[in-house]
């Protein structure tokens, strides 16, 4: 059995389900025509993601490993989210989609191959860290996705919601 540490994971999980609660708003308002909210819900869910990446990882992982992915994954969502705000320097939008995509994968997948998340929870992590991935990566690649990228939002922003509630619930009856 793994090492579990003094854990946050639910608070990681309010950060994910407010995130993916953010994500689906902005685009099913999209969707209903209404561009009243400009960037503001995508730059608060990036930055939820960011805290939730960052909680988990500091938090609730004794593996190395995937808490240095998280931390990087984290780190990435972070300056996504800021890109929002300022404009990046040339290149550093790129290797942030990169490090929040990659961050996020192997410290998915080194969470459930170390039995620090199991079952449903894990599936429900690596399912939607890989739909992020695939919306990041083809944005760096240029990538029109047109509706099919519209549906993986959709899919990412739920991914988020039902990881979240799986962790908060988890988390809940240990009572850790």
């Amino acid at each position: 059995m793994a090492a579990i540490s003094n854990s946050r994971r639910a608070a990681a999980g309010i950060a994910f389900v407010v995130a993916g609660a953010l994500i689906l708003l902005h685009h099913l308002l999209g969707l209903a025509g209404v561009a009243v909210t400009g960037n503001w819900l995508l730059f608060l869910a990036y930055l939820a993601i960011a805290v939730g990446f960052i909680l988990l990882a500091i938090g609730s992982v004794a593996n190395t490993v995937a808490r240095i992915a998280l931390i990087v994954g984290g780190v990435g969502w972070a300056l996504l989210a800021l890109g929002f705000l300022v404009a990046l320097p040339p290149g550093v939008g790129t290797v942030a989609a990169i490090a929040a995509a990659a961050g996020g994968v192997v410290g998915a997948i080194v969470l459930y191959t170390g039995k620090e998340i199991t079952n449903r929870s894990a599936v429900a992590f690596i399912v939607t860290t890989i739909v992020a991935a695939i919306i990041l990566l083809a944005g760096i690649a240029g990538m029109g996705l047109g509706v099919f990228g519209t549906l993986l939002w959709i899919v990412f922003g739920i991914g988020l919601v039902l990881t979240g509630v799986l962790f908060y619930r988890v988390q809940g009856s240990r009572r850790r």
